[in-house]
């Protein structure tokens, strides 16, 4: 597979080198049937991870320890079923999709995108679960703004007949880019990822 992503004129060419070797480690390990690469405006940290959206619940009001009314309170929702970050549509700058063909990657416009072009309603983005749009399927998200920042985030959705993996990956300027954290994965493992970069 050509390096799917180009860098963009705020995207540091260090972390979009970077990202691209990330790609190349995840279809080499995980062959999935379709790829997706989606470029987010400005940095984005952990906490995006497995979150769903916001959703209500009902609060008591308690008096003497008596619940006297409910309210509805607003909380994050993190669900069992991984669902697509809610990331609202003007921080979306580009969504790509990739089909496997024997050994290779090519580029395809597949017909549903992982991000609406409009505005849904939290309790719409919190039934949006990846397994629904795809079985076999690798989401790469990565930060944009990354020139000015000098820092970039990845987060990966790989969706598989074993199940699903999600995690996460920043990354700091500093003599080039270093890998500074992850969740739900080993430092070990992005970097064993990574060494697409020096093959």
């Amino acid at each position: 597979m050509k390096t799917p992503v180009a860098a963009a004129e705020t995207d540091d060419p260090g972390f979009v080198e970077v990202l691209n070797s990330l790609v190349q480690g995840l279809i080499s390990q995980h062959e999935p049937e379709a790829l997706w690469i989606i470029h987010i405006d400005n940095w984005f940290d952990h906490k995006w991870l497995r979150f769903s959206g916001m959703g209500g619940i009902a609060s008591p009001f308690l008096i003497g320890g008596l619940a006297t009314r409910y309210d509805s309170v607003k909380v994050e929702f993190y669900q069992d079923k991984l669902t697509f970050p809610p990331f609202t549509p003007n921080r979306v700058l580009g969504q790509w999709s990739y089909i496997r063909t024997g050994d290779d990657y090519r580029e395809a416009a597949l017909p549903v995108l992982p991000h609406d072009s409009k505005r849904r309603r939290s309790p719409m983005n919190l039934q949006r679960r990846i397994q629904d749009l795809s079985h076999s399927a690798c989401f790469v998200w990565y930060s944009g703004n990354t020139v000015a920042n000098g820092r970039g985030s990845v987060m990966v959705y790989n969706v598989a007949a074993g199940g699903l993996e999600s995690w996460f990956a920043a990354f700091k300027r500093q003599e080039g880019w270093k890998l500074q954290a992850t969740k739900g994965v080993s430092r070990d493992d992005v970097e064993q990822l990574l060494q697409n970069r020096s093959s």
